[in-house]
C-alpha cells in the first residue's frame, strides 16, 4: 500500500539549539514510524546534541556542511549557533547560513529524498526544491497566533504588502484576526518586532521575508501545537486561511528523557535517577502550585538579575522549578546553594547545560 512506503526526509533547521532541539525531536518521531531523516546542520552544532537511543539510530544520519565564515571579523571561530554569539551578531550568522546554499543543493541533488522540512531562514531553498521535484513542509516553531500576526499572508510578508508601518500598529491585534483576542505586542515588545524582524538587517534579508518566502514556497505547513490548548484551534484554522496551506499540528514534542549510559550503550533509561527525583518532588505538590522559571537557552542572566530572582523565588515562600542555563561566572553552584533558606540542584539536562532547581 502507499501509505506503507517508507520516506527519505530532510531536515535543515536554522542555528539555534531552540530550533534544532525541536527538530530533532520530530526526527525521532519520524524515525520511529520507519522513515529515514537526513538531519544537517554544522559539525559543531551536530556534535554537541544527545546521542540518539540504540532502536532508531540506524534510521537518523547527521549530515555535516561546512559554515563559511564571510565575516571573520564578527562571527568568532567556531560559531555555529546563536548561543555562540552576541544577539547583535545573529544577523551575521543568518547571512553565513545563506552560504550553506550550494552544499545543500549538492546534497539534496545527489540524495533526492522525497520531503524536505525546513525552518523559518532560508529563503532560498524553495526554488531547489521546486527544480528537485521534492515536497516540502515548513515546521513552525513560533506560537501559531505569532504567524498569523506577523502577516496577513505569505505574499504580503514577501512584498511588504503590510497596512502596518509604525511599532504602535502592532500594539492591536491586527484586522485579519476575526475572532476576539488581546494578542498583541506591548510597545517594548512592537518596537523590537518591527526594528528587528521587519527591517533589512546586515544579512541583507529580513526575517519576515524569510518566513514570508518558506511559507509561500511550501507544501504545508507544520505547527509545533496541540489544539487542546486554549484558542488554538482558531489560530490553527486561521493559518491555514490566511497562508493558503494545509496545516498540520503534531503536538508540543517535549524534550525525550535524558539518556543514562550504561558502559557499552546509551539506551534510554526511563529510570534514570535525576528524572525519578524531580517526578517524585512534583508528585508531592499541589496542583497549580509550582512557579516554572524558565528564560530558555539564549538569555545569560547577569550576577544581580540572577540573584534577585532567586532572592524573590524564595521570598514568594512558593516551591518552585527553574531551567536555568548556567552562566560563566557562576561557579561553584555553592553561590545558589547560600543564599538564604538555599537552594537544591535536582537536575541536570546535558546537551544545553541546563539545570533545574528547585525550593
Amino acid at each position: 500500500m502507499e501509505n506503507d512506503k517508507k520516506l527519505h526526509i530532510a531536515m535543515f533547521p536554522w542555528l539555534a539549539f531552540g530550533h534544532i532541539i525541536p527538530f530533532l525531536e520530530l526526527a525521532k518521531l519520524t524515525a520511529q514510524k520507519g522513515h529515514f531523516i537526513s538531519f544537517i546542520s554544522t559539525p559543531n552544532n551536530i556534535a554537541r546534541l544527545p546521542k540518539l537511543p540504540l532502536d532508531i539510530s540506524p534510521l537518523i544520519k547527521f549530515v555535516k556542511l561546512t559554515l563559511p565564515n564571510i565575516y571573520q571579523d564578527k562571527l568568532p571561530p567556531n560559531a555555529e549557533a546563536t548561543s555562540d554569539v552576541p544577539q547583535n551578531i545573529v544577523p551575521y550568522l543568518k547571512h553565513s547560513y545563506d552560504g550553506l546554499e550550494q552544499q545543500l543543493f549538492e546534497f539534496l541533488e545527489d540524495s533526492k529524498p522525497d520531503w524536505i522540512i525546513y525552518d523559518f531562514a532560508p529563503y532560498w531553498l524553495p526554488p531547489i526544491t521546486a527544480k528537485l521535484s521534492i515536497s516540502t513542509a515548513f515546521f513552525n516553531l513560533m506560537f501559531t497566533s505569532t504567524l498569523c500576526i506577523l502577516g496577513p499572508s505569505a505574499t504580503a510578508m514577501i512584498v511588504g504588502d503590510d497596512p502596518r508601518n509604525k511599532p504602535e500598529d502592532f500594539t492591536v491585534p491586527p484586522k485579519w484576526v476575526p475572532f476576539p483576542t488581546n494578542q498583541a505586542y506591548r510597545l517594548y515588545q512592537a518596537k523590537h518586532i518591527f526594528n528587528d524582524h521587519f527591517g533589512v538587517n546586515p544579512s541583507g534579508i529580513s526575517d519576515v521575508f524569510r518566513a514570508g518566502s518558506i511559507i509561500s514556497g511550501s507544501d504545508l505547513i507544520v505547527l509545533r501545537t496541540c489544539l487542546e490548548l486554549q484558542m488554538e484551534s482558531k489560530w490553527v484554522e486561521l493559518t491555514g486561511k490566511l497562508h493558503q496551506k494545509p496545516v498540520i499540528p503534531i503536538g508540543l514534542l517535549p524534550p525525550s528523557l535524558c539518556s543514562k549510559e550504561h558502559d557499552d550503550d546509551n539506551l534510554l533509561d526511563k529510570d534514570d535517577d535525576t528524572w525519578l527525583n524531580i517526578r517524585n518532588w512534583l508528585d508531592k505538590q499541589k496542583n497549580g502550585s509550582i512557579v516554572y522559571v524558565a528564560f530558555g537557552s539564549e538569555v545569560t542572566l547577569g550576577h544581580e538579575d540572577l540573584t534577585e530572582l532567586a532572592l524573590g523565588l524564595e521570598e514568594s515562600g512558593l516551591p518552585f522549578f527553574w531551567a536555568l542555563k548556567k552562566p560563566n561566572w557562576l561557579s561553584p553552584w555553592s553561590y545558589l546553594l547560600g543564599l538564604r533558606k538555599g537552594l537544591k540542584i535536582v537536575a541536570l539536562f546535558g546537551q544545553v547545560g541546563s539545570h533545574s532547581i528547585r525550593y
